[in-house]
Order: structure tokens, then C-alpha cells, then sequence
């Protein structure tokens, strides 16, 4: 490890602005084994109480959201993956994480809109709403809570909608990002699931099969445990049955079987080159010189251009940047100069409104 991660004592956490883009997607790996999402679209309230070999976790969610869904965990992916990039390139990283609307949708492979930015809303509610009690990297004999995220602090557009958010992540997720052997890269096109026993399944292959050449079999009744699904065992296993006769998923092939009456589904990963996700990245040249731009700097842009989205603004200084190849002696007052020429040549606000 090139980094620690800053003391729970820290009495002023730094912010760190995720902006990273087309970069691999990491989860956790503790997540991908055990239940700690709700597998549907509608809300749950019932709580996820789930006691093996030791391992105890329990996932409750009350009232008007319930528990996080398998769904609202692609911004918690995208957020770690934001912060393991930046780990690897030895910048500073923080659990308090900045990002905007834009870069999480664009990226999570989402349309852009007022109905996306309204459910990004309630994900992010959820994921707050949701209370974790696990062993898991607890000392021994202690257990430990946290919710999927500890603190929210929402930007709104001129529509009400939210625009720009920052977050605190709790500790036990930012010390798992931190340690490169508890995650794990997935496939690109894990966002374009969209069932959600269906990503829950590629997720636990992912981690329980792994690149293991001869694959991995498990018993149908395990998988359904594992799972914390609520549905009858019998639907259960209709579903696995269903997603395995497409015979592959991403980059696992799927084989369905019975055997003494007891139903098992076999694993094995089918090395695709364009469909592989290595863990080999090339960093991102265009945002790599940029990554450190003071707070105050974004401050100071929205009072240069008011009504624009100083991120989008940001993310278009970048790629323009890239492509003149600029060498930049001060970033924050070049970007503070590119806010104030596209406010002067198209301003969105008059300037006696």
C-alpha cells in the first residue's frame, strides 16, 4: 500500500472531487458473497438477516425508503472506483467525495434527465436510510454499524433537481477501497444489467468463481441463502434457471443441472479479449494534471458563471485543455478564466436579474 487512509479522528475530513473518467469499475468483494442489497425495485422494508460460519450481517432500512437496492449500489461502485484511481496514482483521496450528476450517470451508462436525477435522489436516500450491523473486519467479538453513507449535502438547478453532491463514505467501506486485495474489477457492461437477481448473480460468480479455470458449482440452495432474496425457493430457482439458458453471463458461462434431486449451477469464465476487464489501466491524461484544484476554486466558478454546472464546465476545460495541449502553470486560475469567457459569451442570467 502507497497510502493510509486518514485517521477516524480526523477532525476535518479534505474533499476529494471524483472526475475520473472510462475508468475500470471496482467492488467490494466482501458485498459480492454475502446479501447486503435488496434484490427488487420495490421498496424493502423486511430486514436482511443473514448468520454463516461465524459472519453475521443484518441490513435494515425503515420508513419512507427502506434498504438500498442492488441498483443504488452502482453510485456506491462508481465512488470507490473514483477513489482506488486516484489511490493508484498516489493523489490524495478523502472519504468525503464530491461529484456531479453528470459524471455519475454518464458513466454508470444512464440517460441524462430530470427522471435520472430524481432517482439518483432517492438512491442516494436510500443508501443513507440503510443501517449495516456485521462482523465483517470487526475485532474479534465486536461487531460494527455504519450506513452506506453518513452525510449528504445536495446542490440544486434552477428546477430543483440535484446537481452537484458530495458525500461522506463510512469507514468501513473506504478502508476496503483502500486495500487493493478486498475489491475487484468487474465487467464493463455490468451497468447495462438490468434484472436484479441477474447482477446479483454476476457479482457473486464474479467473486466465487473468479478466473478459476475449471469454474466453480454451487448448490441452487446456497445460492438462494446467499442471495437474501425473499422469494420462495422455487421462484428462485426458476429465475437462476432463466438467466442461465442464455448460457452466458458477461463473461461467465452458465450451466444449469440437476443431480439427485437437488439443483446446482456451474460457473466458468470465458476469457474474451474485448470483454475481459484487466485491472492494467492507462491513466487518463487529460485528468490526471487537473486532479488538485482547490475547493474555493469551484466556489469561486459559480459565482463566475451562475446557473451553469461548474462540473460539466470543468469536464469541458479538460478535454480542451487535452486537446491543445496545454502545459498550465496555474490550473484553478486557468479554469476560473475559461468559467468567465462561456459566462460572458452566453450568460444564463442577466446581469440585473
Amino acid at each position: 500500500m502507497g497510502k493510509k487512509k486518514p485517521s477516524s479522528s480526523d477532525a476535518q475530513l479534505k474533499l476529494f472531487s471524483a472526475i475520473f473518467t472510462d475508468i475500470v469499475t471496482r467492488d467490494t468483494q466482501e458485498t459480492m458473497e454475502v446479501p447486503f442489497l435488496s434484490l427488487s425495485k420495490k421498496p424493502r422494508f423486511t430486514p436482511i438477516n443473514y448468520t454463516s460460519n461465524g459472519v453475521k450481517v443484518i441490513v435494515s432500512g425503515g420508513e419512507p425508503y427502506g434498504i438500498a437496492n442492488i441498483w443504488d449500489w452502482d453510485l456506491i461502485m462508481w465512488l470507490l472506483s473514483q477513489i482506488r484511481q486516484a489511490l493508484d496514482f498516489g493523489e490524495p483521496i478523502s472519504r468525503k467525495v464530491r461529484f456531479s450528476r453528470r459524471a455519475f450517470l454518464k458513466e454508470a451508462r444512464r440517460e441524462v434527465g430530470g427522471a435520472q436525477y430524481g432517482r439518483l435522489e432517492k438512491s442516494i436516500a436510500r443508501l443513507k436510510n440503510t443501517t449495516v450491523t456485521t462482523t465483517i473486519r470487526a475485532p474479534e467479538g465486536k461487531t460494527v454499524m455504519f450506513n452506506w453513507i453518513e452525510y449528504v449535502e445536495i446542490d440544486r438547478d434552477t428546477d430543483g433537481y440535484l446537481q452537484n453532491v458530495v458525500v461522506i463514505l463510512p469507514e468501513w467501506l473506504f478502508e476496503a477501497v483502500c486495500e487493493r486485495k478486498l475489491i475487484l474489477s468487474i465487467h464493463k457492461d455490468y451497468f447495462l444489467l438490468t434484472g436484479g437477481l441477474e447482477r446479483w448473480l454476476y457479482r457473486f460468480v464474479r467473486k466465487q468463481a473468479g478466473n478459476n479455470k475449471s469454474g466453480w458449482t454451487w448448490k441452487l440452495r446456497t445460492l438462494h441463502e446467499r442471495s437474501g432474496s425473499l422469494q420462495r425457493y422455487s421462484d428462485f430457482v426458476g429465475y437462476i434457471r432463466k438467466i442461465a439458458s442464455k448460457q452466458q453471463l458477461l463473461d461467465y458461462k452458465l450451466n444449469f443441472f440437476s443431480k439427485n434431486k437437488e439443483y446446482f449451477l456451474h460457473a466458468q469464465r470465458v476469457f474474451v479479449k474485448e470483454n475481459v476487464v484487466t485491472e492494467v489501466e492507462v491513466p487518463p491524461s487529460r485528468l490526471v494534471n487537473f486532479l488538485s484544484l482547490k475547493t474555493t476554486t469551484y466556489e469561486k466558478a459559480k459565482q463566475i458563471a451562475p446557473g451553469y454546472d461548474i462540473y460539466a464546465l470543468e469536464d469541458d476545460w479538460r478535454k480542451a485543455t487535452a486537446k491543445n495541449s496545454l502545459k498550465l502553470q496555474n490550473p484553478d486560475v486557468a479554469f476560473l478564466a475559461w468559467c468567465k469567457k462561456v459566462a460572458e459569451r452566453n450568460p444564463l442570467y442577466s446581469s440585473n436579474r
